[in-house]
């Protein structure tokens, strides 16, 4: 039996009851309908008005907005029926046949989805924020920045939840949208989702905040750092990094996007001076900490990178990114049984994909060939039932003596996730591949800076 939608109080003009709103469900329907008319949109009064509020390059794109924003928090056939009938053609009868819904369910949801595009058409065009509004959009920006720089998934899905707050209340505000789109770079290094899912949101996020306010340096950050992730290229991102400096240098998040920027070129000194910069800035950004450990890993000065590791842990004893860091950094000091006892604690073996892979480069690098095999066989086993990048399944291979299948996982990581080019020619787990020809038209894939 299908689920009731949710009864709201009607809010469109005719309805005898609820608040009223200036915008009637026809309305909406003549909205809807131009989502397959563009060029008919283009000359829709209400629609040119929603382009203007949102700031979108279109009147669809404004459109198509205003329904995700509308119906996220409705039932899921409201956004099915809506997407199917309106954006994709659907017929009627096909689209509740797919659903399975009777002609009666599926025209109660297409009424209650169309009843809540036109209250927040209303909210969108007629609302003024109050004061208490405004203060309440920059209390979940600040709690989400906050989080966000804790840099753990919990920490990251708490930031996303207020930054979706914040545009919940202004749709215009450019830095949840900016804020949003990193933390879905965050969950796909966590991860937690598929990089190409993560990768398209972010993009959306980020363009929807560079078209919000041009001149926003949150904005070219944000979009500079999702560009490096999602394989736009270099001379995609490049140009943002230099914008975001220029409009705010004091902006912290301009430097780690430079920070990326410069690792794409492999002038790790940059690397290191953009993350100093950055911690400099906001010192107690946990995120931008962080960076500047790995510039240090990077550079190969191990020692230093045990160090600053450490002192990273004391601070935040919990954080999966820093402990990872310094395995891997003792393994290349040469002490892989102390990194063993960080990943294997007791020689509990982990089911964390993370942890397998330093625990394999541990096992590799004392030698236990056969050990390593068995952390890449679990591996496999955890990768069946969870996201595992083949970027960590390359460790396992490399430790375990398959140079073959390691080049195989990491093309088809370069693949899914172009964002690894910045880090495949520094990763100490594939020292031992630089021989190979495979590997050197890897890293020749990564885009070269503009002399």
């Amino acid at each position: 039996m299908c689920k009731r939608p949710r009864r709201r109080a009607s809010r469109s003009l005719g309805t005898g009851h609820g608040h009223m709103t200036l915008w009637s469900r026809g309305s909406v329907r003549r909205l809807l309908r131009g989502l397959r008319r563009p060029a008919q949109l283009e000359r829709d009064e209400i629609a040119l008005e929603l382009k203007r509020a949102l700031r979108s390059p279109s009147a669809r794109e404004a459109v198509l907005v205003l329904v995700e924003r509308a119906l996220r928090h409705e039932h899921r056939y409201c956004a099915a029926i809506v997407r199917g009938c309106d954006v994709e053609g659907e017929t009627t009868l096909a689209l509740a046949t797919a659903l399975h819904l009777s002609p009666r369910q599926f025209f109660r949801y297409r009424a209650h989805a169309i009843e809540a595009i036109a209250v927040e058409l209303d909210n969108v065009l007629t609302r003024s924020p109050a004061r208490g509004s405004v203060e309440a959009v920059l209390r979940a920006v600040a709690l989400g920045r906050l989080l966000l720089a804790r840099n753990s998934p919990s920490d990251v899905a708490s930031a996303m939840r207020h930054f979706e707050h914040a545009a919940a209340i202004d749709p215009l505000c450019v830095e949840a949208y900016a804020g949003l789109a990193i933390g879905w770079l965050h969950l796909s290094r966590e991860m937690e989702v598929t990089p190409v899912h993560a990768h398209a949101k972010a993009v959306s996020l980020a363009q929807r905040a560079l078209a919000l306010e041009p001149r926003s340096a949150a904005a070219h950050s944000a979009f500079a750092r999702v560009a490096f992730d999602a394989g736009l290229g270099r001379a995609v991102a490049a140009p943002h990094v230099v914008e975001a400096l220029n409009l705010d240098p004091f902006d912290a998040r301009g430097h780690i996007a430079s920070f990326n920027l410069a690792l794409m070129d492999g002038d790790l000194e940059a690397a290191e001076r953009s993350s100093s910069s950055a911690v400099a800035l906001d010192p107690t950004s946990f995120t931008y900490a962080i960076c500047a450990m790995a510039a240090t890993f990077y550079r190969r000065a191990w020692d230093e990178a045990i160090q600053q590791a450490r002192d990273l842990l004391a601070i935040e004893p919990r954080s999966q990114v820093v402990r990872i860091h310094l395995a891997d950094a003792l393994i290349a000091a040469g002490r892989p049984e102390d990194a063993l006892a960080i990943v294997e604690p007791d020689d509990r073996p982990s089911n964390d994909p993370y942890e397998l892979s330093s625990a394999a480069q541990a096992r590799g690098a004392i030698g236990d060939r056969e050990g390593a095999r068995r952390t890449l066989e679990q591996m496999l086993l955890v990768a069946r039932t969870r996201q595992v990048s083949p970027y960590h399944i390359a460790y396992g291979r490399v430790a375990s003596g398959d140079v073959s299948g390691a080049l195989d996982d990491l093309e088809d990581s370069v693949r899914e996730d172009p964002g690894w080019l910045m880090l495949l020619e520094h990763d100490p787990a594939f020292f031992e591949l630089y021989d190979e020809s495979r590997f050197r038209r890897l890293i020749a894939l990564r885009p070269k800076a503009i002399a």
